[in-house]
């Protein structure tokens, strides 16, 4: 019944999802390969410069689409496209 409700069992494990900055900008595939991305990185410290790096590219990659990512990543510009 839980399956074809859509919804998982009590007992699945939960795992937490982030928030990915400029997700918008990206493909699905894109943001598999971020999530492994992070998911590989040895220790915090990789992981906060991964994220810094990721942040570098998306940032470019809206300037260059002529967009701006707020604080939090998400999308503001010119008339709502993507």
């Amino acid at each position: 019944l839980l399956s074809m409700l859509g919804a998982q069992p009590a007992n699945a494990e939960e795992v937490p999802r982030e928030y990915i900055y400029g997700a918008e900008l990206m493909t699905p595939q894109e943001r598999d390969a971020y999530r492994q991305g992070l998911q590989q990185a040895p220790t915090d410290e990789a992981r906060g410069a991964y994220r810094h790096r990721h942040r570098q590219q998306l940032q470019k990659r809206a300037q260059q689409r002529g967009k701006q990512l707020d604080e939090k990543g998400i999308v503001r510009g010119q008339g709502g496209e993507r």
